[in-house]
């Protein structure tokens, strides 16, 4: 059986948790008609200004990328080109040593 201590503490937690979800929605409200009255644009332009950022970091992004990709082409092509060298100077020390019989 419940006694008077712990009915006063369920309604207790419960008009706690009545009074966050109060101040929430209050919360909630007061941002929103702050941030109408306050827009310092409409929302065309307002949509227009995010396709622009949009679009301007996309087209960096991709500048990045094609540059990366540029770089990492490079340093293929010069260790590919190390590896040719390594590769001759290899054959032409075992041609050597086959000459000289080693």
């Amino acid at each position: 059986m419940k006694n008077q201590r712990d009915e006063h503490d369920e309604k207790r937690q419960g008009n706690h948790q009545r009074s966050r979800l109060t101040y929430l929605v209050v919360g909630l409200g007061i941002g929103a008609l702050l941030g109408v009255l306050l827009a310092p644009q409409s929302g065309d332009d307002t949509r227009e200004w995010f396709a622009t950022k949009y679009k301007d970091g996309m087209d960096s992004v991709n500048a990045k990328v094609k540059q990366t990709r540029q770089q990492f082409a490079e340093l293929i092509d010069r260790g590919q080109q190390q590896v040719g060298e390594a590769m001759d100077k290899g054959r032409e020390a075992l041609s050597k040593a086959m000459a000289v019989g080693v």
